[in-house]
């Protein structure tokens, strides 16, 4: 009998801190922030992981982490059972062909002095130099009508095209050194509603044809539902749920989690007081003691402030890091 499927990605205990500076020069002094703060996330072929969480939770730092772009200042990330290689090297550059960015502007991610079909084949032309220039040619021929762009945008350049047709020209470039996994760092937030949707067909028709495998990083939580099989929300740096994406979004159990549920605007229906979000996020250079979400948490108790919660594996498969909703025994023995 055959066992379970190996993680396509696999991410273990990743850290990334930044030194900054607070204050004015000469009297500034340094600070450590900690933008992502020992998280574990697995991603499946051929399935969606949401990330979500407010802005500056970390998403977009684990996005650029799970690629290689940033190095980890602890923890690591394996690709198809082996580690992520250093980032510049040989070897980084050959499994980075198999995952690929899918930037939030898509303006901002082409190069205006290009063409689309240029830009299109140039991960081509770097990673396979020998390729003939007819077999070049056919294959930005292929990838372009897969994503849905016409033969006559080829010569366009980038300021010549909608918002959706140069994020179509973005998957393209991503797709064209066949990958296997794509991170979507909020691909649709920069397009009107009803290219929005078309971009998310587009998504789900490639990955079905395809077998690819997304990251998909966003704050609009319907969008997310549609997409993702299994979904992780981040609060200050940290996963505080994680499993799967129907359970989740049907049964939140942690209170943030809760929170962005309710906050989705549905016409007759007004949130329950207890599940509003007070104030802002506390500061990441100076967070609360304990559970980093309790100055915002209408459960929040004592424990909360000595103690932060960890993971707890629940019956049903996910876990949430909470110590009123999924209490371990450690937490129970010191309340």
């Amino acid at each position: 009998m055959s066992g379970s499927p190996q993680p396509l990605l696999d991410a273990r205990n990743l850290t990334r801190q930044f030194v900054v500076r607070q204050g004015q020069w000469p009297r500034s002094r340094k600070a450590l922030l900690r933008a992502v703060d020992g998280i574990s996330l697995r991603v499946m072929p051929g399935r969606t992981l949401g990330l979500v969480g407010e802005s500056g939770c970390g998403k977009s730092t684990t996005g650029r982490l799970l690629l290689g772009l940033l190095a980890p200042t602890a923890g690591g990330v394996q690709f198809d059972g082996a580690p992520l290689a250093v980032a510049g090297t040989a070897e980084w550059r050959r499994q980075r062909q198999q995952m690929q960015m899918v930037y939030q502007d898509p303006l901002g991610a082409l190069d205006r002095r290009l063409t689309v079909a240029r830009q299109i084949g140039e991960a081509l032309e770097i990673h396979h130099p020998a390729l003939p220039p007819a077999e070049l040619a056919a294959r930005v021929a292929a990838v372009s009508a897969a994503v849905g762009l016409q033969p006559h945008h080829a010569d366009r350049y980038p300021h010549e095209l909608s918002g959706g047709q140069r994020q179509r020209v973005v998957l393209a470039r991503a797709l064209i050194l066949e990958p296997r996994l794509l991170v979507l760092d909020e691909p649709i937030s920069a397009l009107d509603v009803s290219i929005q949707a078309q971009v998310v067909n587009l998504l789900l028709d490639l990955q079905e044809t395809l077998n690819l495998a997304y990251v998909f990083i966003s704050h609009d939580l319907k969008v997310v539902r549609q997409v993702s099989h299994e979904v992780a929300v981040m609060y200050l740096g940290r996963v505080v749920e994680t499993g799967d994406a129907e359970m989740l979004f049907r049964d939140p159990r942690h209170p943030y989690t809760r929170a962005l549920l309710a906050a989705i605007p549905v016409v007759g229906r007004r949130p329950p007081a207890d599940t509003l979000l007070q104030g802002d996020p506390p500061d990441p250079i100076d967070p609360p003691t304990g559970c980093a979400f309790r100055t915002r948490c209408p459960l929040a108790t004592a424990l909360c402030a000595d103690m932060a919660p960890v993971l707890r594996l629940l019956p049903d498969g996910r876990q949430v890091a909470c110590h009123v909703t999924a209490p371990d025994a450690a937490a129970l023995a010191a309340a």
